[in-house]
Parts: C-alpha cells; sequence; structure tokens
C-alpha cells in the first residue's frame, strides 16, 4: 500500500495522504513523496490546481513523534511535505476531511484554498508536545485570520471545528462529507482553460501583495502582469469574442 496517492484527473491533481490507520501521520518518507508528486504536479501542462485529502477519518495527524529531534536537518525533513504544498506555484486546495493536527494543520493552511468537511478539525497541538509552533504557523494563521483567532489557536491551543474555521476566515466553504472532493473539483471549474501561465503569475502576485506596503506598489505589478496578458492569444481570443457577443445584442 502506498502511503501517498497521486492522481491527475483532467486538469487536476489529486494528492491522498493514505496511512489511515496511522491518521496520515507525516513520516519522513511520506514527505519526501509529497515533495515529489507537488514537482509532478507543478512541472505537468495539463495541472492547473492541486488538492490535498487524506483517507479515513483524519486529514493529517501531524508529524510522527519519533522522528522529532532537536536539530535543523530533521526539523526541515518533517517541514518539506508540507512546504512544498505552501511554496507550491500552482493553485492548491485542502479538501479537510478530518482533524488537521500540528504539521497537518500547517499542510492545510499552506493551501490557498481549504475546503471543509462538517468532521473537519483545525488543531495545532503544538503546546501539548510543548513545542514552539513551527513551520512557518504563525505567519500562514496571521496571513488567514484576525488575532484574536491566530492568538486564541497557537497561544491558547484552542482547536476549531470545520464550520467555525468558516466563520473565522480559515475556510472557503463546508460541506458534508461524502461531497468533499466533488466540492474541491468544482471549484477549479473557472480555471480549467485558463492558460497556465496566467494562473501561476496572478498566484505570485497575489503573493507578493501580501509584501507590498502600499497600493501603488503592488499597482506596478499589475499593469506590468496585465499588459503580459493582454499580448497573449487567450486574451487576445477572449477579447474578441466579448466584443462580438456585444455587438450582437439588440
Amino acid at each position: 500500500m502506498s502511503l501517498v496517492l497521486f492522481e491527475i484527473s483532467d486538469h487536476v491533481a489529486i494528492l491522498t495522504l493514505n496511512n489511515p490507520e496511522k491518521r496520515n501521520m507525516l513520516t519522513l518518507e511520506v514527505c519526501s513523496m509529497i515533495s515529489a508528486y507537488v514537482a509532478e504536479a507543478e512541472t505537468s501542462d495539463r495541472v492547473k490546481a492541486l488538492i490535498v485529502t487524506g483517507t479515513g477519518s483524519s486529514f493529517c495527524a501531524g508529524g510522527q513523534l519519533t522522528d522529532i529531534n532537536p536539530d535543523r536537518e530533521t526539523l526541515a525533513g518533517i517541514y518539506s511535505g508540507f512546504l512544498s504544498i505552501a511554496q507550491c506555484e500552482i493553485p492548491t486546495i485542502a479538501a479537510v476531511n478530518g482533524p488537521a493536527v500540528g504539521a497537518g494543520f500547517n499542510m492545510a493552511i499552506g493551501c490557498d484554498v481549504r475546503i471543509v468537511s462538517k468532521n473537519a478539525l483545525f488543531e495545532p497541538r503544538f503546546f501539548g508536545l510543548g513545542l514552539h509552533p513551527g513551520g512557518g504557523s504563525t505567519w500562514m494563521t496571521r496571513q488567514l485570520a484576525c488575532w484574536d483567532t491566530a492568538a486564541g489557536m497557537l497561544i491558547f491551543s484552542q482547536a476549531i471545528s470545520g464550520e467555525l474555521a468558516v466563520k473565522k476566515g480559515l475556510a472557503w466553504k463546508c460541506v458534508d462529507h461524502g461531497d468533499l472532493l466533488d466540492e474541491a473539483i468544482a471549484l477549479t471549474s473557472n480555471i480549467r482553460d485558463i492558460p497556465k501561465a496566467i494562473l501561476l503569475r496572478t498566484k505570485k502576485t497575489l503573493r507578493t501583495a501580501d509584501m507590498c506596503k502600499s497600493h501603488n506598489d503592488i499597482l506596478e505589478i499589475e499593469t506590468e502582469e496585465q499588459l503580459w496578458s493582454i499580448k497573449q492569444p487567450f486574451a487576445r481570443d477572449a477579447i474578441s469574442n466579448m466584443i462580438n457577443k456585444i455587438s450582437s445584442q439588440p
């Protein structure tokens, strides 16, 4: 049995953690496999989005405890799986089917969008192991949520349900468990025919916007990117089709 499943279906790559007996924990082997599959998704011309999910009742229970040692190399190995997803160039969706704990929490919040089932649970749980939060979890949580939510979860060690995650701004949508993967795939429907280059550039610009100090900073970047896109055949055809559609209306 493979600990990580990977398939490309049409324009979507689906990466599934597949060790339900161990609640899909992140061993060093699993993290290496995740990194390799993410790289494959990034380089495939077909793939416009990557969906990450888990089998069984858990999304991911975090890192394997026996792998946790006080050295940077070991931590880097544990981090490598979810960081490859957090740093992925293509759009990413976490289809959170159950508890996302510790490093599994990092994996979920490292995705661009989260669709959660009613069984989902976001549980940092670093303090339960006597650990300071790691893997960039403080930064990622603050990018998604207000101070109260970030402090409640990371300082006061509070877990939140999938339904509450939507209300707190940590997730896009909460759905029935059986509809989770279909809903995640459906979210990608509007980008199915969009050129991959536009998606990559837009995601890069969106990330850059987080670091810009002013509106004018990002305005300059967006202007250059939009000028590039206008020159592409896809945009020229889309604009021409829209002009024809408008001119044909009574």
